[in-house]
């Protein structure tokens, strides 16, 4: 059986560092694993992962969607199809399996709680012209995320959220350098 193609709606965007190419591969070979492929697939090796390289990964983007999979995450072969069959919020996301630290973001949408916690993690499919109205990946203060820092500007500008109560991704923590045995 043959992957499907969506309408070309979801873009993923993936920034890496040097150091990461054996987690890029991990996550490049779940990514070759969907049942539905993305319209498109950006990667950029940057030396310190600085936002200004999201950016340019999302000046690229030409669809109506965009995912960010950083190069640590898995995604499980059901992620783009999940998010792809419930895009219409100008933030979609699903759940996750989280490895390596104790924290459960399963949950759904919290109206004002983005203003002082984050809760969804940053595997989010966001209306890209959204994005755009809001700035986009901006940088950030100390102690802040990019990700997190462009979820409550939507936030604030009035926009729409939506969770996916399934689970279509692993969200791996203190990943490191590769190591030799």
């Amino acid at each position: 059986m043959g992957l499907k193609r969506v309408e070309p709606r979801l873009t993923l965007i993936t920034p890496s560092m040097p150091d990461r190419s054996h987690l890029l591969a991990e996550m490049l070979a779940s990514v070759a694993a969907q049942t539905v492929l993305p319209a498109a697939h950006f990667i950029i090796i940057d030396e310190r992962r600085q936002v200004p390289k999201l950016a340019e990964l999302l000046s690229k983007v030409d669809t109506e969607y965009v995912c960010q999979v950083d190069d640590d995450d898995i995604v499980y072969p059901n992620h783009v199809e999940t998010l792809s069959a419930n895009l219409g919020a100008d933030v979609v996301w699903t759940w996750c399996d989280v490895t390596g630290r104790q924290w459960n973001p399963n949950q759904g949408y919290q109206p004002g709680v983005l203003q002082s916690r984050n809760y969804i993690p940053s595997n989010y499919a966001g209306r890209v012209a959204k994005f755009r109205e809001v700035g986009g990946y901006l940088p950030h203060d100390p102690g802040d995320f990019e990700d997190w820092n462009l979820l409550r500007r939507i936030e604030s500008a009035g926009g729409s959220f939506y969770n996916v109560p399934i689970v279509t991704w692993n969200y791996r923590f203190g990943l490191c350098k590769q190591t030799t045995a």
